[in-house]
């Protein structure tokens, strides 16, 4: 995996921060729909990455060689590390995926809520001559 993807602390800051608003955030329909479909998109993009990673957990047939020798086990654990292996890090991240776009529903209902709110409140205060 790049270094990009060894150190996920600044995603997992983001979703905890995103979380901590507490539904302090709002968003309409269109950009809460798009975020929503980016979110779909990563997990299912995850999920894929996941399924092949899961293969490389197994030990590959690389021969007799004293390379492969070495090669064969350390593939599969760099694939199946319980704390920094690509199928743990993969899991995580769909997991997250999941969470920020249940935060972002949360946020679209909070714009409705705050939508309807508001528009009660003009339809209550009457027309102003």
């Amino acid at each position: 995996m790049s270094e990009f993807w060894s150190d996920l602390t600044p995603w997992e800051t983001e979703l905890t921060n995103l979380k901590s608003a507490g539904g302090g955030w709002a968003i309409n329909d269109s950009g809460g729909d798009a975020l929503i479909n980016a979110a779909n998109e990563l997990y299912d993009a995850l999920s894929d990455l996941a399924f092949q990673a899961d293969q490389l957990t197994e030990e590959l047939p690389l021969g007799t060689t004293p390379a492969a020798q070495v090669y064969k086990p350390f593939i599969a654990t760099v694939a199946s590390d319980p704390v920094q292996g690509a199928t743990t890090v993969l899991k995580k991240l769909q997991q997250e995926a999941l969470e920020f776009r249940n935060e972002v529903q949360k946020a679209m209902d909070a714009y409705e809520a705050t939508d309807r709110g508001s528009a009660l409140d003009l339809k209550q205060a009457g027309p102003h001559s």
